[in-house]
């Protein structure tokens, strides 16, 4: 008789056990490892998710990076700001009247600070981190400004601010050493003129009198020219006014005051016998006038025209008197690096802060470039510079008017009325900090995101150690049940059942 093995589940129950042995390798591998898988094939439908999960995480470490990157340069470039804000402060509190006193070098004590603090904010201005020169724009390998001796008193040939000053002061004084104006005298009639159509000395801005002995006129023409006709005598006290324009932007008043005795001051001119006489007095006490102010306001707004030629700013284009000779010069020429020291060697850009950014998200870039010459560096470098190179002799009996005439430009540069316009060191450090907040509530983002995707990635990966063990006991119970199943069957023999 033939029996058929068919009837016997051994093989299936053999297949069955195999089975569950890997299936408690498996398991096993899990406990050990914490992880449900080795391989992503062994994830099945999950891994397409998993490999997203990933993907999105590996980006947002690179963008970590970033992040971290930018907070570094930033900080360290706030801290920078946060100085040169301080410099600027002590610049303008120094510049107080009353402060004049001159030592055995011929500089007052203002003159030393302004040289210090100049190094410093240069050496701020020239600051690195990590080899690469936060103030330059993209221009990151090389300091953006030449160092302070080379600026202050030129190299390799090239002229530093001293020598174009210099320059400047001879444009603006003339060869008369009157401002460039022309005085002149017919009967009772006085006549005031510019000595021609070019940038340098006074501008003959407006006359005015608090009185009716003067007829006035102008100024018109060109080059402009204005003038004082005597119809009557002027009462005593009586005062003419002419209001000049300087070559730093300022305008200043010059008053003439009619006095019936002999003048104590360029500030008076004697009334005469006879209105000719008055006229002549006049013009006399004018011209006096006239030549003070060159050698007090003029002087001081002459350094600082040098300067805003010398220290161009952003976007703007270095200028020095065309010359020689210089003191009846007619036009700027543009300076360039065969004849003149550059202060500044960086980047220049409409928008600065655009110059430099990163990427710290799919579609976010944080934006942080800085440059040196924008205008409120570059506003603070000019007063510093004029201050430095500006010298204040005892002999000198007009250098006490000439410090004030410093110190109010000084003033009136470094206000505070300059604090929120475009590129002053206010505005710099509020966009540096909105910057700096970007970045901070892109790395919140980041922190969450990750958070979610790590939880996200656990459900797929994970394999929970109460969950693989209850397993393992299960499959254990199961494995003990099928090895006993085998092995009675094992035993059985068709001879024990057969009479």
């Amino acid at each position: 008789m033939i029996v058929n093995n068919s009837m016997f589940p051994a093989q299936f129950n053999y297949r069955s056990i195999a089975n569950m042995r890997s299936d408690l390798d498996r398991l096993q591998q899990q406990l050990s490892t914490g992880e449900k898988a080795q391989s992503l094939s062994e994830l099945g439908g999950d891994r397409v998710v998993d490999m997203t999960l990933r993907s999105r995480l590996s980006a947002l470490d690179s963008y970590k990076q970033n992040v971290n990157m930018v907070n570094i340069r930033i900080n360290f470039m706030s801290t920078t700001m946060s100085r040169v804000d301080e410099i600027e402060g002590a610049a303008r509190a120094s510049a107080q009247q009353g402060t004049y006193e001159i030592n055995g070098v011929n500089m007052t004590a203002a003159q030393y600070l302004a040289e210090t603090r100049m190094t410093e904010l240069i050496d701020l201005m020239n600051s690195e981190l990590n080899g690469r020169r936060l103030f330059g724009g993209n221009e990151t390998e090389n300091n953006p400004v030449e160092q302070f001796d080379a600026v202050m008193n030129g190299k390799d040939g090239n002229a530093g601010f001293r020598t174009v000053m210099g320059e400047r002061k001879l444009a603006d004084a003339g060869a008369a050493n009157m401002g460039r104006l022309t005085t002149g005298i017919v009967g009772t009639t006085v006549t005031l003129a510019e000595d021609g159509t070019h940038p340098f000395g006074f501008k003959i801005d407006a006359l005015s009198t608090d009185g009716v002995a003067a007829n006035l006129a102008g100024p018109a023409g060109a080059p402009p020219s204005a003038t004082i006709d005597f119809v009557a005598q002027p009462n005593d006290n009586e005062r003419i006014i002419l209001a000049l324009d300087m070559p730093d932007g300022r305008t200043i008043q010059a008053e003439m005051k009619a006095v019936a005795g002999p003048p104590t001051s360029t500030r008076e001119f004697q009334i005469g016998g006879t209105l000719a006489a008055t006229a002549a007095n006049f013009k006399a006490a004018l011209d006096a006038k006239i030549g003070e102010l060159t050698k007090t306001d003029l002087v001081a707004a002459s350094a600082f025209a040098a300067a805003d030629n010398f220290f161009a700013a952003n976007g703007e284009t270095a200028q020095r008197v065309n010359g020689p000779p210089y003191d009846t010069a007619t036009s700027l020429v543009a300076a360039t690096s065969a004849d003149t020291v550059i202060w500044y060697a960086g980047q220049s850009t409409t928008n600065p802060r655009q110059s430099v950014d990163a990427r710290v998200d799919e579609n976010t870039r944080v934006s942080y470039g800085a440059q040196a010459n924008e205008d409120g560096p570059t506003r603070l470098m000019r007063s510093l510079a004029v201050f430095a190179a500006e010298g204040f002799s005892p002999s000198d009996p007009e250098a006490k008017l000439k410090y004030q005439s410093l110190n109010n430009a000084v003033r009136d540069r470094l206000s505070e009325v300059h604090n929120s316009e475009k590129g002053s060191i206010e505005v710099i450090q509020m966009e540096l900090g909105l910057a700096k907040t970007t970045n901070g509530r892109i790395e919140e983002r980041h922190v969450q995101q990750k958070s979610m995707l790590d939880n996200m990635l656990v459900e797929i990966e994970a394999a929970p150690i109460e969950e693989v063990a209850m397993k393992i006991l299960s499959l254990q119970t199961r494995m003990q049940a099928s090895y006993q199943t085998a092995s009675i069957v094992s035993r059985l023999s068709l001879v024990n059942y057969v009479q």
